[in-house]
């Protein structure tokens, strides 16, 4: 069993990566137009227009590779560490009762078959998402360009704001993964659910495996507030395994196991584990229960419950992502271009973002401050470097210090 809290935070650590790249191709995109030139006859901006796309493409093609290197092994890890938190955690109640000492758990052959063929699944699976997102880039970057050439063509847009939408409009998009359905998802997003999904199903395998050689006839199923609706119905109560009785109802038939849109199934932060009448204690109360769906957080009048502030935290956080990324977009095509025209008034736009990203940051800060919650800043705070064989490497603050940089200029002006 693996608690909603581990579910909600695990992740974290690799979602850091999947920032990184969407902000250097966000930069890379911004230096690929900048490279395009100004606009010429059809012909000549078309060819232009080819060049840069191939190396774009292979630009991403390298960053993605990075990803895919370091994800390996921090996929493994997950596994395995979640693995292990769910079989001490499966263990505790027994634990607790004399029943069984800390130190006779052992992870049994099958259950590391089991972790390990997962492990393996969903590193696949990110692979091949992952290896979509060259084409996706390439196909948002002519899209970019043919409609900022429209917009000049047209006369409505001077060329300065033609390629500036085109570079906030990658910006927002964020970079993409193509499902072999045909649907497109964010990075981060794809990853997050390939990874909750992946490790929560692990976690109620091995689960399911402890409780058959512990011989346990009932699971109690975890609990925790801001519970998507049909979810919360389920939640924080125990279940017969086999069949019913008076008392409790059918484990699969009332939560749905096994099923997307059920326990452990797409994007889920529930789990559960063996309950042992008479040994183990109910970890929830109806009370308990009753709360985790009560308005009781007050923003600016309104009472909101914790499924309300969980998502308006984070669209805050999207927001302020999306907003970094405008920013590295603007600060890479002022790197590119050698037109000092060019550099003045993407200056004047990196400064007007600079001031709605701070304004953003403030409100969340408020917004947190209000409701008692902790402003998750590694949902934030992430910028993209290359070191100088252009590998991405680590974190630093250069566009964040520009954006306070310009923003206080803004306030004295």
């Amino acid at each position: 069993m693996l608690t909603p809290e581990y579910l909600n935070k695990f992740t974290d650590g690799y979602l850091g990566m999947c920032d990184v790249l969407n902000e250097q191709i966000t930069r890379d995109i911004a230096r690929r137009i900048a490279k395009t030139g100004g606009m010429t006859s059809t012909a000549k901006w078309q060819a232009r227009q080819a060049k840069q796309s191939g190396a774009l493409m292979q630009d991403v093609i390298r960053e993605v590779s990075v990803l895919t290197r370091m994800s390996e092994k921090e996929v493994y890890r997950m596994f395995r560490d979640a693995g292990l938190v769910g079989m001490k955690n499966d263990a505790a109640p027994l634990i607790r009762a004399g029943k069984l000492k800390s130190s006779e758990l052992r992870m049994s052959d099958a259950m590391k078959q089991v972790m390990n063929a997962a492990a393996e699944k969903c590193k696949g699976e990110i692979s091949n998402l992952t290896l979509t997102t060259a084409a996706a880039t390439q196909q948002k970057f002519l899209q970019a360009l043919n409609e900022a050439y429209m917009k000049v063509s047209s006369g409505a847009f001077s060329y300065q704001e033609a390629i500036r939408q085109a570079i906030r409009s990658a910006a927002v998009d964020g970079t993409s993964v193509l499902y072999s359905s045909g649907h497109t998802s964010k990075i981060d997003v794809a990853m997050r659910v390939a990874l909750l999904t992946g490790v929560n199903q692990t976690a109620g395998k091995l689960t399911e495996l402890y409780a058959e050689d512990m011989d346990a006839k009932y699971y109690e199923v975890t609990a925790h507030a801001g519970a998507r609706p049909s979810h919360a119905t389920w939640q924080g109560r125990v279940y017969r395994i086999e069949g019913s009785d008076g008392d409790h109802d059918n484990f699969y038939d009332a939560t749905g196991y096994g099923t997307g849109e059920g326990l452990c199934g797409w994007n889920c932060r529930h789990s559960f584990f063996p309950y042992w009448p008479g040994i183990s204690k109910p970890a929830y109360t109806k009370d308990m229960l009753d709360s985790y769906s009560e308005p009781k957080y007050s923003y600016n009048g309104d009472l909101l419950t914790e499924y309300d502030c969980m998502q308006r935290q984070r669209a805050y956080e999207r927001s302020i992502r999306e907003y970094k990324r405008i920013l590295a977009g603007y600060d890479s095509y002022i790197e590119s271009t050698d037109s000092e025209e060019q550099k003045a008034y993407f200056r004047e736009k990196f400064t007007e973002e600079a001031v709605k990203l701070k304004k953003k940051e403030k409100q969340m800060k408020e917004f947190c401050r209000q409701t008692n919650r902790r402003p998750e800043s590694e949902r934030t705070q992430v910028v993209a470097v290359k070191d100088h064989k252009g590998n991405l490497v680590s974190f630093n603050r250069s566009v964040s210090a520009k954006a306070v940089w310009a923003n206080r200029k803004a306030k004295k002006r």
